[in-house]
């Protein structure tokens, strides 16, 4: 779709589905409501009047949300994912009907103490 919050959310959320660390209560001191969490977001910058990137605007809480336990680190929002021309729009879930394309973002998170 074209909601770069719900591609984010998506995002981060294939990135810490497939991992487990069962152990990371007794890796990191204190448990792991202690652990750092590094997130890197790559997304598609929107082009501002001068024709510079410019970051767009994702609702960060949404984002943060995803994450059941340490502290999230300021996040790092880096120009990348994708944007492509889908030839369809579903108005009915949000999309603007005079823009066609899909966003994707990448998410990586990285571990820590």
């Amino acid at each position: 779709g074209q909601d770069l919050t719900k591609a984010c959310v998506r995002a981060c959320k294939d990135a810490i589905s497939f991992n487990s660390v069962p152990s990371l209560e007794r890796l990191v001191p204190g448990g792991a409501g202690n652990a750092l969490l590094r997130l890197q977001l790559a997304v598609p910058f929107d082009s501002s009047a001068d024709g510079l990137p410019t970051p767009p605007a994702i609702d960060m809480a949404e984002v943060q949300a995803c994450f059941a336990y340490g502290k999230l680190l300021p996040v790092e929002i880096l120009q990348g994912g994708a944007r492509f021309e889908s030839m369809c729009s579903v108005p009915s879930l949000g999309d603007s009907a005079e823009d066609s394309s899909w966003v994707y973002a990448i998410a990586c998170v990285t571990v820590g103490y």
